[in-house]
């Protein structure tokens, strides 16, 4: 059983866009320092699209690091576990089947959808992977489908 899931592990998922925005409650690992967490400060923390549409689609093949770091970065990439923002902070905590509410500041509307997905790890030491997140995604509490699925209007 999980007995709390870091703020680090949610991941934010924009399919097919390069979108302009972050994870504010809980606050992800790039936009920490905004709410006075001890992580390095990242001004481009609303940036975090694979490197740019050209990057991800000429040079990676559509690859995206997991945390929306280029692909071709040297793992740890610098917002997964034990990069350069992935310095173990926890965020929030919550307990299992807890309704929780999220709240994403998007900077610059492209939209597409928002996918919201866990990946259980209680260390710094374990990278997170997409198929860890592909296998425990957060349902949207008020979605009748049980869908992870949240479209940009």
């Amino acid at each position: 059983m999980w007995k709390f899931v870091c703020l680090s592990t949610i991941i934010l998922y924009i399919q097919r866009t390069n979108g302009h925005g972050m994870l504010t409650d809980p606050p992800a690992r790039n936009a920490m320092w905004r709410f006075g967490y001890p992580n390095p400060v990242n001004y481009n923390d609303n940036e975090l699209y694979c490197g740019g549409f050209s990057v991800q689609w000429d040079q990676n093949g559509g690859k995206c690091g997991v945390c929306g770091d280029n692909y071709r970065d040297p793992v740890p990439r610098p917002h997964e576990s034990g990069g350069k923002y992935g310095k173990g902070i926890i965020g929030k905590r919550y307990v299992m089947g807890q309704t929780i509410d999220i709240e994403v500041d998007i900077s610059a509307n492209h939209w597409g959808h928002f996918e919201l997905k866990l990946c259980p790890t209680n260390t710094n030491n374990r990278i997170a992977t997409q198929e860890c997140f592909d296998a425990h995604p957060l349902v949207l509490a008020d979605n009748p489908r049980n869908s992870s699925f949240f479209y940009v209007t």
